[in-house]
């Protein structure tokens, strides 16, 4: 900061001045030029340094929101470079999801004809077994027709789309309503392999899922 003018100096300084005049009108007149002309030359002085101040101020603020700036551009930049990355993934995402909901669906639709059959397979097994767990309340007739289809289910049509679970039940099922089938005889035997071999290679050409199926390949 600028020191502020020290008028007794100058006053001195004027004095020194104008001392050689004896003149008093002269020499006052003299001596308030010279300290006019000091005053003014010490105000100029301030100025200039005030001046310079505000040129160097003016340079570092100009700096100063220069980088500002800069960092401010990176930044939105930064961001605007982070929302197009977001929305690109969230494509890709939803791209993803369509294409797995697609697979779904033409995995549900492939697996319609094997579902279908196995529903009304199925059906027919558990009518046939309602009627042999229960010999009592049926005529003798009922009996043998139920017997026959449950042996066709169980040596060869539910064999071609049952999971393992009701293959299991099937068997056990079978010990006890009609014993005669364990074990298989070597013709039920080849018609139920057969029937597993018909399975698995109407799995592979419909490219079913081995949940749909429920029954690996043996």
């Amino acid at each position: 900061m600028a020191k502020r003018p020290n008028y007794g100096d100058l006053v001195s300084q004027a004095e020194q001045a104008v001392a050689a005049i004896t003149d008093p009108e002269l020499k006052r007149l003299a001596f308030q030029r010279v300290l006019d002309d000091m005053r003014a030359s010490r105000s100029t002085a301030l100025l200039e340094s005030v001046t310079r101040l505000i040129q160097v101020l003016s340079v570092v603020a100009g700096v100063v929101i220069s980088v500002l700036s800069f960092n401010a551009a990176r930044h939105a930049e930064a961001e605007a470079k982070a929302k197009e990355t977001a929305a690109k993934i969230a494509e890709l995402e939803k791209y993803a999801q369509q294409r797995q909901d697609e697979a779904e669906r033409r995995q549900a639709e492939a697996a319609k004809p094997f579902l279908e059959l196995r529903q009304k397979l199925y059906l027919e097994v558990v009518q046939a077994a309602a009627v042999l767990a229960n010999p009592k309340d049926h005529p003798e007739e009922h009996l043998k027709k139920a017997r026959t289809r449950f042996r066709q289910l169980y040596v060869a049509e539910s064999s071609l789309i049952e999971g393992i679970g009701v293959e299991q039940k099937m068997v056990a099922m079978a010990k006890v309503v009609d014993p005669d089938l364990i074990p298989l005889s070597e013709a039920q035997k080849a018609a139920y392999e057969l029937a597993h071999a018909l399975r698995d290679s109407l799995a592979q050409s419909w490219k079913l899922d081995e949940k749909v199926v429920g029954n690996p390949n043996r």
